[in-house]
């Protein structure tokens, strides 16, 4: 017979949900448990609806957390952490061990047993040792380094458990101390002891005061980690802002199992695009709720597993730092969403082209700023004019080109060849590490007039400056993030509204042109930074500049005609 989901609960001919609610949220939630109907009679709807319902019902208790979170906080209680009751009963293993360790060398003759046997009997009642067993209870705490919550004024679940526990250890230890000065098997083994401790002493479970939030701040100040881009830096916090407020900032990484992982992918899951930015003061709980109301596409797949991929990255950390043995989040993420790789973005078309370097930037405008997409007498060739043509005839990324400058132009080889390549200030990043490369000028440039405008910036401005100074960076660091947003625009107003194609189509125009040329595969790489994942790649010093140069002037677009933009036919 098949198991019935967990919370699944038939009542009549209608499937409802049932959930207990936690102790710890009992007076938020105001009630013991969450009982709602799934409307339904049919069992495979059921199974599907009840897995909706309890992610619902997971995001109102995370919310209901947070909401306790900041009231403790607010108390003056911001170290409170929960364990489990796994670790509660780790910690009492953990004193047992040590008390057995200690009794083991002892032999107690005829009346120490006597005496010993009398003060059982005080020992099991809990009215009488309580007071010594919850000193007991705040001695193991400070050892494992544990915030007491009793210390706090917290009134813990977790620690009164622990201290039960820990009274029975107590009395098992005892009882074990009689049975081995007696001979005799006086008392029973409670097995419970005997199993855990017969694990623990060969490899006792780490308990570690490191919360989900300790372990992120860890993380961060890794010096062994490559230091992120500012780009890369607010992805990581939003990611990290996700783990914590899903999982609990306060979680123990220890207690971070398999089940909060899994709840973390149901999050992301169904969480809608660009969250953060379209509710920035809502909870996660609450976006849920709004993005079931009025009906918001999730994330994409991709998305989704980047912050999986962050999770499990977060994890490895914290199993090299020794404060968990295994990942549980290995492996975790979602199925592909069935979209090629190569299909991700598309290359413009000849049709595309020809009304992009139509456009009123490229044969008078008002001006490169506001009035760039209206008819006008003005024909300025600045960053905006270039950055697409010099992507269009070297397969550049769009950072890659905005960020050149004018000592990245060089003569090499009897070549004109643009570098591209990062520096130690940051200011310059290259994706890859394959991405460091140089790339020749392709004639069609030269003819624009690519190199007369490298010369002027030359007389100028002071040595290495920006090919196009007037590019602003973002608040992320690059200076492509500002140009993206406008390209965006810009191609809205040329036609050009497929949403696969943006400004990294350039990339993908470039590599068909380089097919379409018959380039041979390892010069394609070469020339667009793309790694073949072999060994091969790091011999030899790679491809003459002369040689590279005359691939890549057999790039070429039919039915593509820039004469108009050649400096002898402006006015």
């Amino acid at each position: 017979m098949a198991r019935r989901p967990e919370h699944l609960q038939l009542r009549g001919s209608i499937y409802w949900l049932r959930v207990r609610v936690p102790d710890e949220i009992r007076p938020i939630i105001g009630k013991l448990e969450v009982r709602r109907s799934l409307k339904t009679s049919d069992a495979a709807e059921a199974k599907r609806r009840v897995r909706i319902e309890r992610l619902k019902v997971e995001a109102e208790f995370d919310d209901a957390r947070i909401k306790l979170a900041r009231s403790n906080e607010a108390a003056g209680n911001s170290r409170a952490i929960d364990l489990t009751d796994e670790q509660v009963w780790t910690l009492a293993t953990r004193w047992f061990v040590a008390a057995e360790k200690k009794n083991a060398s002892r032999q107690l003759d005829p009346d120490e047993t006597l005496i010993h046997e009398e003060d059982l009997g005080f020992i099991e009642d809990w009215e009488v040792v309580s007071a010594s067993v919850h000193e007991q209870v705040r001695t193991l705490l400070s050892e494992v380094g544990i915030p007491d919550p009793a210390e706090q004024g917290i009134i813990s679940p977790w620690r009164a458990k622990l201290a039960r526990v820990l009274h029975e250890a107590t009395i098992e230890s005892e009882r074990r101390l009689i049975n081995r000065s007696s001979r005799t098997a006086l008392y029973p083994l409670d097995h419970r002891f005997t199993n855990l401790s017969a694990v623990t002493a060969v490899n006792p479970v780490s308990i570690s005061a490191v919360t989900l939030s300790d372990l992120i701040q860890r993380y961060d100040r890794d010096p062994t980690r490559p230091r992120p881009s500012p780009k890369t830096k607010l992805k990581q916090e939003a990611q990290h802002r996700l783990f914590k407020e899903v999982i609990g900032a306060k979680t123990l990484v220890t207690a971070i199992d398999r089940e909060k992982a899994r709840k973390l992918l149901d999050t992301v899951k169904a969480l809608p695009s660009n969250a953060t930015k379209r509710f920035p003061k809502k909870t996660t709980g609450e976006v849920l709720r709004l993005a079931e109301a009025r009906g918001l596409k999730p994330m994409s797949v991709t998305t989704a597993n980047s912050y999986m991929s962050a999770f499990v990255s977060l994890m490895d950390f914290a199993v090299k730092e020794h404060l968990i043995e295994k990942n549980p989040a290995t492996g975790l993420r979602l199925a592909g969403d069935g979209l090629r790789r190569k299909d991700r973005r598309l290359p413009f078309t000849s049709s595309d082209l020809a009304c992009i370097f139509a456009a009123p930037l490229y044969t008078g405008c008002l001006d490169d700023e506001r009035g760039y997409a209206c008819p006008g007498p003005d024909r300025p060739r600045r960053g905006r004019f270039w950055v697409p043509l010099i992507s269009l005839y070297s397969g550049m990324r769009l950072n890659e080109a905005c960020q050149l400058s004018e000592d990245d132009i060089v003569v090499e080889d009897g070549t004109d060849i643009i570098l591209i390549r990062s520096d130690e200030d940051g200011l310059k990043r290259v994706k890859t590490h394959a991405g460091h490369r140089f790339v020749p000028v392709h004639p069609e440039l030269r003819r624009i007039g690519f190199l007369e405008y490298v010369a002027k910036i030359r007389a100028d401005h002071p040595p290495k400056a920006r090919l196009f100074p007037e590019l602003t960076v973002a608040s992320t660091g690059y200076i492509s993030d500002n140009f993206s947003k406008w390209f965006a625009h810009f191609l809205d107003k040329v036609g050009i509204q497929e949403g696969r194609k943006n400004f990294h189509s350039f990339r993908h125009t470039f590599r068909d042109a380089l097919r379409n040329a018959e380039v041979p595969q390892d010069r394609v790489r070469e020339l667009g930074g793309w790694s073949s994942s072999s060994t091969e790649d790091d011999y030899g010093s790679g491809t003459r500049p002369s040689m590279l140069a005359k691939d890549i002037a057999k790039v070429g677009y039919d039915g593509l005609d820039l004469r108009h933009l050649y400096p002898s036919s402006e006015t």
